[in-house]
């Protein structure tokens, strides 16, 4: 029986579980779960999960893609301002670089004023010794003679000198000596009243050369210590920029790659103004060509027309038929004209005046120069770049036509004048004056200048010479 029992279990156990019994399973893991949740914290859901409970929608996109931009556009600011930071000091480490140097010119010239007006003050003490020297002694010989005289007088007056002469030839030499003696004793006390007089006007003089020597040693002082102080200023500046050199390098090939598209436009202006020159010259040459054919061809016919018609007569010479042919005038260059043409141009190298209406230095000179202060520094300018006042406006420096006008990346409005074959360049133009084809005359204004990058309360300008595609030093140019 027992066997039996345990069979029946057996088979009950083997059996599958009803639904009811499945549905009590998932209760049972439920009430389980709950059971361990109290014992132990449930942990927090990964980011993974909640991204696929709550999946992005576009407006999310959208809204993440702004802030994305709202930051590009915030770093890119940011680095605009650190690069133009980077700018201006450089610029102001050039800019100290030219005040160190006028400063120690400026200084070496008022020294030499001071030993100069030294030497001068030593002379003027020497005469002024001198005088002294011859002043007292006329004065020592005059006191002699007046005394001698009173003394005589008191013995003997004038005229029993005179009367008392024994012969008439005594009488009047004796006459004679008074008056010689008069005289004397009036040149001697003009003489003495000159070198007086002289001497007041020596000494005067020698105190306004030592009032103005104190004046310029107290000038020189200033210029020392502001000189001392541009030196510290620029050795800060300097070690600013020694670790930068990856940005000024960075800097310096945008700078480059500027004056570049400059003169890849430059040059491309050229070549459309050659280009065009010789496509005017084929049309003229054509022309010229077609019009003689056809003077030819009417001369033909009516030579023709005349032997057909008329008796023969006395052999008309074909100089007096044929059409007198234009005299070859002269050519210039693109754009040249009589008054500017190149020889005229060329012949006043030194002797133009300046571009700008207001004084300038030189921020930037030409060619490739080697940084003075920061020596692993390259740059090489096409022209020059003349720093001036914020409301100074460029200006012809010779006549000629604008042959172009066009803007620049970083350069602002750029104008193109044209002399014969030589162009002069002016960039940086804030507000235009002038536009293309417009006949210029020296002193005419093309624009007022635009700000400087190292001192926007100052304005500068990017100045070229050029003979087409060959650049020149404009300072070798321009009059001093």
């Amino acid at each position: 029986m027992k066997r039996l029992l345990h069979i029946l279990l057996a088979l009950m156990m083997m059996l599958p579980a009803s639904p009811a019994a499945y549905s009590a399973q998932p209760k049972a893991k439920t009430q389980t779960t709950r059971t361990n949740s109290k014992t132990k914290p449930k942990p927090k859901a990964s980011p993974q999960k909640n991204t696929r409970s709550n999946p992005r929608t576009s407006a999310d996109a959208r809204k993440q893609r702004k802030t994305t931009e709202q930051q590009m556009a915030r770093t890119a600011k940011e680095l605009k301002a650190a690069e133009a930071e980077l700018q201006r000091n450089l610029r102001k480490v050039t800019k100290l670089e030219s005040d160190i140097e006028r400063s120690t010119a400026t200084s070496a010239r008022l020294k030499e004023r001071i030993d100069s007006i030294t030497r001068e003050a030593s002379a003027v003490k020497d005469s002024i010794d001198a005088g002294q020297a011859e002043l007292e002694r006329l004065r020592a010989l005059y006191t002699r003679a007046v005394r001698s005289s009173r003394k005589n007088r008191r013995e003997m007056n004038s005229l029993t000198f005179i009367f008392s002469a024994e012969t008439f030839r005594q009488a009047w030499r004796r006459m004679r000596y008074i008056e010689e003696f008069s005289n004397w004793r009036k040149r001697k006390t003009a003489e003495i009243d000159n070198i007086i007089k002289s001497l007041e006007q020596q000494r005067t003089t020698l105190e306004e050369m030592k009032v103005k020597v104190q004046n310029l040693r107290h000038e020189s002082l200033a210029e020392e210590r502001r000189l001392r102080t541009d030196r510290k200023s620029l050795e800060t500046a300097v070690g600013n920029l020694q670790g930068k050199q990856k940005e000024l390098n960075t800097m310096l090939k945008r700078q480059k790659s500027t004056l570049d598209q400059l003169d890849r436009e430059i040059e491309r202006l050229i070549q459309k103004e050659i280009e065009e020159q010789r496509r005017r010259e084929a049309e003229e040459a054509r022309r010229k060509a077609a019009e003689e054919a056809r003077r030819k061809k009417d001369a033909d016919a009516d030579n023709n027309k005349s032997d057909k018609t008329s008796k023969p007569d006395k052999p008309t010479k074909p100089a007096e038929n044929a059409p007198k042919k234009d005299k070859p005038k002269s050519e210039f260059k693109p754009g040249a004209t009589a008054e500017n043409s190149p020889g005229n141009f060329a012949a006043q190298k030194g002797k133009l005046p300046s571009p700008l209406s207001h004084t300038y230095i030189v921020a930037q000179g030409f060619g490739v120069q080697q940084h003075r202060s920061i020596k692993t520094l390259e740059v090489n300018n096409p022209g020059v770049d003349l720093e001036t006042a914020s409301s100074a406006t460029a200006r012809a420096i010779y006549p000629g036509v604008v042959s172009a006008v066009f803007r620049q990346e970083g350069l602002g409005h750029v104008v193109l004048v044209r002399h014969g074959e030589y162009l002069t360049v002016y960039a940086n133009i804030k507000t235009l004056s002038v536009t293309k084809g417009k006949k210029l005359k020296t002193g005419d204004v093309i624009g007022t200048v635009g700000p400087s990058d190292a001192n926007p309360d100052r304005g500068q300008l990017h100045f070229e010479i050029r003979r087409e595609r060959e650049k020149f030093n404009p300072l070798q140019w321009l009059k001093r």
